[in-house]
């Protein structure tokens, strides 16, 4: 069979179960899983779509789970299913390795059940707006401001910017400007020149991962506390200029993914970046009805 590339639209990427970002999941703008091979390519083999658009991905206990539409869709064997949370209203959902979603005031653990449907985590003062799940803590933003649940108690996050534009983890945050960190209540300035527009949590919860543009292309840049201050890395990916960035994953090993729109997956090795193109090697259709698709 002839691999077949495809000018296929990327619009995320899934963390990887473990620690090693090259297990990391590309998905299309279809749904369109694309997993890594040991070749380092990633390959289309089974033909699952969603009924929207995916906007944000993330792992709950192992598995792939997408929003799309206010609609959260879990990946199996045999394609996307969509998760009910509650009988009406759109939900709202973060990202990373420990997925949590929220309809209104409800907060919902997608890692565990009850009764066969995601468990309900806690109820909120006030309508999620967004969220983000840790190893710890969940963060939520709403109308009043940015709160921490621990354990079954939500508490106000002090010295935070009036308006963040997205919630990363529970330690981080990102605003226009710069890097919020939650925990120590500091913003971090992105150098000049960079604009940043895509992030998720580092191999570990003090670290975080952007993906930044400049004039000669893409940057990965990780923001670390340090006791001197905020520590800013970045390393220049070589074959990026006008690209965008829809993801991006970090490990303890230093290894890195960055999903492309185009189609391309950048990753770094022992410091060397490599730039492979998404393809299908689906098998041959079969007579019959073609696979379904979950709503």
């Amino acid at each position: 069979m002839t691999p077949l590339v495809l000018a296929v639209v990327v619009v995320a990427l899934a963390p990887p179960p473990g620690d090693d970002a090259r297990k990391a999941v590309v998905l299309g703008r279809g749904g369109e899983v694309f997993a890594p091979t040991a070749s380092g390519d990633y390959v289309r083999t089974r033909a699952f779509s969603t009924a929207d658009v995916p906007v944000l991905a993330g792992r709950a206990g192992g598995d792939v789970v997408v929003l799309g539409d206010g609609v959260v869709y879990r990946l199996a064997d045999n394609g996307w299913t969509a998760i009910r949370l509650v009988q009406k209203g759109k939900a709202v959902m973060s990202g990373g390795k420990r997925s949590v979603a929220a309809v209104g005031r409800q907060l919902f653990a997608l890692d565990r059940t009850a009764g066969g449907e995601p468990a309900k985590l806690a109820l909120a003062p006030a309508p999620v707006l967004a969220i983000a799940g840790g190893d710890t803590a969940v963060v939520i933003q709403t109308a009043r401001g940015l709160m921490r649940l621990e354990g079954a108690t939500f508490k106000r996050i002090a010295r935070t910017p009036r308006t963040i534009t997205r919630l990363v983890s529970e330690r981080w945050a990102l605003t226009d400007r710069g890097a919020v960190d939650l925990k120590a209540g500091t913003t971090t300035a992105w150098p000049a020149g960079l604009s940043v527009h895509v992030a998720a949590a580092g191999p570990d919860a003090a670290t975080l991962a952007a993906v930044g543009t400049t004039r000669s292309g893409l940057e990965l840049v990780t923001v670390t506390p340090a006791k001197q201050g905020t520590k800013i890395v970045r390393d220049p990916i070589a074959g990026t200029q006008g690209a965008k960035a829809v993801g991006v994953a970090v490990d303890k090993a230093g290894r890195a993914v960055v999903a492309l729109s185009d189609g391309r997956v950048a990753r770094r090795d022992r410091a060397a970046w490599t730039i492979a193109q998404v393809r299908d090697e689906l098998p041959a259709p079969r007579p019959g009805a073609g696979p379904a698709t979950s709503p």
